[in-house]
Formats: C-alpha cells, sequence, structure tokens
C-alpha cells in the first residue's frame, strides 16, 4: 500500500510557515540523522529559499556515525550559506551548537547584536524539533511525544534578549515521489502507525537491514548471518516471530505482534547505529 499521510493540519502548517517565513532571520532544518535525504520535506526548500539555513541533524546518537559524515559533506557542499550539526534531543549532545552556528550564520546581517535572531524551527513529524526547543529554552515548554504531529500550531518561544525560536508543525508533503521515502518514514515513525499495515512497514525494514546491516539483524535476533543474507525479509518475520514467542493457537506467528517488536527495536536504536539513506545515490 502506498504511504501516504497529509490531514489538515499540515495543510494548515504549510500555510502558517509561508505567512512567517519573513519574519525569520534564518531556517533551522530539523532532520531524522537515521534518514536525511528523506526526511526532507522538498515544500519546505521552496520556501526557505535563501535564507540561512542550519540543518540539525537530530538523533545521532541512533545513526551510522560513518554514514553521517557523508551527509555533513554532502550538505555542507550542495548549499551555500548554511551549515551542519549532529545533535540529540535525546542525551542533550550539541544542543549548544544550535546556537553558535545560529549566530555565525547570521554574522553578517546589518542588525547583528542589535535585535535578538528570529529563528524558524521547521521539520517532518517526530523529527523532535520540539525536544530540541525544549533543551535550548532549559525547561519544558512544548508538548513533547513520540507520536507524529502534536505540534499542530505555530508557536513563538523567547529564548533570551539574544533569540526567539518559531515552532512550526510537523509537515510531510501531498504526494511521495519515491515511494521509498515514505517507507522510510513510515519504518521510523513519522506517519501514524495506525493508518498502515504493520507488517507492511516491518517486512520493508527488514529488506532494508537485511541489505545495508545483515550483521546487526544477525546479531540482534539470533539468525546465522547466512540465513539472513539468503532468506526473504517475509520469511525472515517469520523466523524472528518464533523466536520471540509471537504465537498464536495452532503455532501461528502473530505477525502484528512481532511488527511492533521490531519497529519499536528499530525506532529506540537496539539494531545499533543505523542509516537508511545514503548519499552516493541521494537516498
Amino acid at each position: 500500500m502506498p504511504v501516504q499521510w497529509f490531514p489538515g493540519h499540515m495543510h494548515k502548517g504549510i500555510g502558517q510557515i509561508r505567512e512567517n517565513i519573513g519574519k525569520s532571520d534564518i531556517v533551522l532544518e530539523i532532520l531524522d540523522a537515521r534518514i536525511p535525504w528523506s526526511s526532507r520535506n522538498p515544500m519546505i526548500e521552496k520556501i526557505v529559499e535563501n535564507k540561512p539555513l542550519l540543518i540539525v541533524l537530530n538523533k545521532s546518537d541512533l545513526a551510522d556515525s560513518s554514514v553521517l559524515k557523508l551527509w555533513e559533506e554532502y550538505f555542507k557542499k550542495n548549499r551555500s550559506n548554511s551549515d551542519v550539526v549532529q545533535v540529540s534531543a535525546i542525551t542533550g549532545k550539541n544542543i549548544s551548537g544550535i546556537v553558535e552556528k545560529s549566530r555565525y550564520l547570521c554574522r553578517e546581517f546589518e542588525w547583528i547584536g542589535k535585535r535578538a535572531i528570529r529563528a524558524m524551527i521547521i521539520g517532518v513529524p517526530n523529527v523532535g524539533k520540539s525536544a530540541i526547543l525544549n533543551h535550548i529554552a532549559g525547561k519544558k515548554k512544548q508538548e513533547v511525544s513520540n507520536k507524529p504531529g502534536v505540534t499542530r500550531d505555530l508557536k513563538k518561544v523567547k529564548i533570551s534578549e539574544r533569540l526567539h525560536l518559531i515552532d512550526t508543525p510537523g509537515v510531510l508533503w501531498h504526494k511521495f515521489e519515491d515511494q521509498e521515502v515514505g517507507e522510510k518514514l513510515a519504518i521510523l515513525g513519522s506517519v501514524r502507525d495506525s493508518i498502515l499495515y504493520r507488517d507492511d512497514i516491518a517486512v520493508k525494514a527488514l529488506a532494508l537491514l537485511k541489505k545495508l546491516y545483515p550483521v546487526n539483524l544477525s546479531e540482534r535476533y539470533g539468525i546465522e548471518l547466512k540465513t539472513v543474507e539468503e532468506t526473504a525479509p517475509d520469511e525472515l518475520l517469520q523466523i524472528i516471530g518464533k523466536k520471540r514467542g509471537c504465537l498464536v493457537t495452532g503455532g501461528i506467528v502473530d505477525t502484528d505482534k512481532v511488527s511492533r517488536i521490531i519497529l519499536t527495536e528499530v525506532r529506540e536504536g537496539r539494531l545499533g547505529g543505523l542509516c537508511l539513506d545514503r548519499p552516493d545515490g541521494l537516498h
């Protein structure tokens, strides 16, 4: 089933971003470090145009550091007046770097030092925008959840006399031209599980892991590496289900239950650092 999700509040969110982009000095684009390409909203890039852009690779503690380094080089090379910072809203790692690099990108504006920098935070659902804002603010100012689509209205937060933040709703786009992009967003929770066939998404996750991280998959679920490499993803789902005791009457695997387990463990980093996008092929 094609992965699509664009509820009414996202359409409203795009409108709010368009209306307020002119009031911001810099844009902080929050990406999921495990899918730096797939978590970029192409609609936002057109709206931002030539404003200074700081790409914030959040959840870097859950990502493959070697691949993430390549993505950092890619983003720096492909856009002027921009920079990249790797952070973790979970651990607080390098959050201060967001403020420092924002000031640096705005250093040549004639008003710098005379008023606060106005930074707009944008990103798709569930990349951690509100959690990052909370860290910068030093206290809880936003509702945070691991469910996509919690922030539904634009919110302005005064951090200090030198920095004001504009938090925007997480917005996807109307149609994923590349279906793999939608699948990766679904695997990592940027699309609500309730609108999908969970076992389909789990099988897609296993297919990617088999291709990119077969050793991680083998070690996490106690399956011989050769078996991982030679077994179809839907059959791997069955094997993992039996190993985890996800069975119903007659010894049949409860595919929904084992799919929940697999997706939860991928999202929580229990298979190690992952990066499902690769810059050599753009995704």
